[in-house]
């Protein structure tokens, strides 16, 4: 009886479709996670910004588990369990599925990090949030190299609006802080502490902090 529901899923749709749903919804999450940390981005916005950022990484770690897991019923080409876990192991297109492996476990990284922060330490924690750019990255290069649609043009469009909006969105943040300037303040001048310093890397180049992990503005 499995079998017979195995042998007639259409796995080749559904493998498809949940890896697009992955991407889109990592690259939405990604987007809000550095959006919330412009000059601007303060107070209720910035809280849903912060809390559909979280939601949205989450559901591209269960999508891009289901597409993984569903590579191994597929009837058209099965992958192994070794194939799947192990990356560069795949018969077919062995680069662009290792990618997708790493980037899954990149991605697992990231959101253990964020559960562990305080345990971590923020430098600790800002290092691993900092994978969520390789990972976004070899998404794509994954999508691009092993979807069977990828040569369509609304298909390559994505990938290139998609790739544009974070290399943009990223570019913007660090301009818009950076122009923030110096602040201005009344009395003995004080050495800046390393944690501050820290704290404004990860304003300019990293992804947002949780919600709930630091104070809103």
């Amino acid at each position: 009886m499995a079998q017979w529901i195995v042998d007639y899923l259409p796995t080749w749709d559904m493998i498809r479709f949940s890896g697009i749903a992955a991407y889109l919804l990592l690259f939405t999450g990604v987007f809000l996670g550095i959006a919330q940390g412009m000059p601007m981005a303060k107070g209720e916005p910035r809280s849903v910004m912060s809390e559909w950022h979280t939601r949205t990484i989450w559901l591209a770690f269960g999508l891009g588990t289901f597409h993984a897991l569903t590579l191994i019923i597929d009837q058209y080409s099965p992958f192994t369990w070794s194939e799947l876990l192990i990356p560069f192991t795949a018969s077919v297109h062995p680069i662009g599925s290792g990618l997708g492996t790493l980037a899954v476990y990149g991605l697992l990284i990231v959101l253990l990090s964020g559960d562990l922060r305080r345990k971590l330490g923020h430098q600790c924690w800002f290092m691993f949030n900092l994978l969520s750019y390789p990972v976004f990255a070899g998404l794509l290069v994954h999508g691009m190299v092993t979807g069977s649609d990828s040569a369509h043009v609304l298909m390559r469009l994505m990938y290139v609006f998609t790739g544009v909006s974070i290399l943009g969105i990223t570019v913007l943040r660090g301009l818009l802080l950076e122009r923030k300037g110096p602040e201005i303040t009344i009395g003995p001048k004080r050495t800046e502490s390393e944690p501050i310093r820290d704290r404004k890397w990860a304003e300019t180049y990293g992804l947002a902090v949780p919600l709930g992990q630091e104070q809103l503005k």
